[in-house]
């Protein structure tokens, strides 16, 4: 691999383009970023987990093969996600993992505890309360401020339209007040970026 200075000063796409050329480092550095983060977005499509892991290493194992077909000019997470979901919904037609809602279950109980998403804007607890909406609104609300997704991003990631994508953030966002409380109304719009420095190692 040519160098140019420390992986962790390179964007996901710069990675990707040295993996798409055939270098394999970029991309263990890749699966590095967005391990922890991926688990989490999966663990709400799925019914343990184990199938959350599993599926996980799928996408990986399936985007490295696949990795001549990234283009260049999307970002690196759009295509990620956009892969992951799609093996999960190919998962759950196979009866390979069973389709559950988890809203009871508190991202402190995940196999890494570093996977929990902390805090909105100093709203403790937050993330927690966004699980509990449960299926696609605590999904729309991980990709829009977990990974900084534009609407247009979610949408491609989603399977939905831009419009639809606008229509289930306010109605998640509305919810999440509603769970927070009246005083935490505010902190119910987090930061872009907020749940993906602190699932970060």
């Amino acid at each position: 691999m040519t160098e140019h200075g420390p992986t962790e000063a390179r964007t996901d796409e710069e990675l990707a383009r040295e993996a798409r050329a055939g270098s394999r480092r970029p991309f263990e550095e890749l699966a590095s970023r967005y391990r922890r983060r991926l688990f989490v977005y999966l663990r709400s499509r799925v019914g343990s987990d184990e199938d959350a892991e599993d599926l996980v290493q799928e996408t990986f194992l399936k985007l490295y093969r696949n990795i001549a077909a990234y283009d260049p000019d999307c970002r690196f997470s759009t295509w990620l996600y956009t892969s992951a979901g799609r093996l999960a919904i190919d998962a759950y037609r196979r009866g390979a993992v069973a389709r559950k809602h988890l809203a009871a279950k508190p991202l402190g109980d995940a196999p890494d505890p570093e996977a929990r998403a902390g805090n909105w804007d100093g709203a403790s607890g937050a993330w927690d309360a966004a699980r509990t909406l449960g299926g696609d609104r605590f999904r729309v609300l991980w990709l829009r401020y977990g990974e900084d997704m534009s609407v247009e991003e979610i949408a491609a990631v989603m399977g939905r339209s831009r419009v639809a994508v606008r229509v289930l953030l306010h109605r998640a966002r509305t919810k999440l007040a509603e769970r927070l409380g009246p005083e935490a109304g505010q902190a119910a719009r987090p930061r872009p970026g907020t749940a993906r420095t602190a699932v970060q190692p």
